[in-house]
């Protein structure tokens, strides 16, 4: 027991078994959503339960584990990391319905794809921790994949900068939150990666490369969308 809650226990690397288990089980939950996408459709309002109720499962399963060690401290247990503030629109989602929600949780949900691919800090996936890393990030991830099914989104030009903003706010809010509360949220402080490079260069960067990401992603989208029409109407693909 004392195994799959230690919090000493070593965090994975890329490359390592849980390091692929983590993207197989992504893999594998995306193409269920992909397979019932015809079930999905027709249940909107189911499909946003079930997204409710693994959200809150995930907040509820991180607390206990920080709870069960004696380990909840205001520096890294609050919900402001990225996917953390994602997972509690998708929470937000279930009773408001907007379609800015959706594009912000598309956008910002983004940030997800890179703790599977460069994972910071994660536990194995036999670890209590492990279970909550992969289900906020899963979730991210999958959520819109589902709605898209469900209620026809499609990342918009209009979502990138309603992702951004808020995405902007949050920004700024954890860059001065951090110093009160001895935090990383953002991993502001103890950066993954321009460890040399001055604050304010770095809040640039930051605010800059993610503006840059959110559109470009965007406009791979419509690329995408625009070839699966052209061969559709080539082929009669109905």
């Amino acid at each position: 027991m004392d195994r799959m809650i230690n919090p000493d226990t070593p965090y994975i690397e890329p490359g390592d078994f849980s390091y692929f288990l983590y993207m197989f089980l992504l893999a594998v939950a995306a193409y269920v959503i992909y397979r019932l996408r015809f079930n999905i459709s027709r249940n909107t309002s189911l499909t946003l339960l079930i997204f409710l109720l693994i959200s809150v499962f995930q907040r509820a399963l991180i607390n206990s584990w920080y709870l069960i060690n004696d380990d909840y401290s205001l520096s890294y247990s609050l919900p402001f990391q990225i996917c953390r503030v994602i997972i509690w629109l998708i929470i937000i989602q279930f009773f408001v319905r907007k379609d800015f929600l959706n594009q912000t949780i598309f956008y910002i949900g983004l940030f997800a794809y890179a703790a599977f691919f460069y994972p910071i800090g994660i536990h194995p996936v036999w670890h209590m921790a492990g279970w909550a890393f992969f289900i906020l990030h899963a979730a991210n991830v999958l959520f819109p994949l589902a709605i898209h099914f469900a209620m026809g989104f499609i990342p918009s030009l209009k979502g990138v900068f309603q992702a951004y903003v808020i995405f902007a706010v949050y920004f700024l809010f954890v860059h001065f939150l951090n110093p009160l509360v001895g935090g990383n949220y953002f991993f502001i402080n103890n950066r993954p990666f321009f460890h040399d490079m001055n604050e304010a260069l770095y809040v640039i960067v930051n605010l800059a490369g993610t503006f840059i990401g959110f559109i470009t992603v965007y406009f791979i989208i419509r690329l995408i969308i625009k070839i699966s029409k052209k061969f559709t109407y080539e082929t009669g693909d109905k």
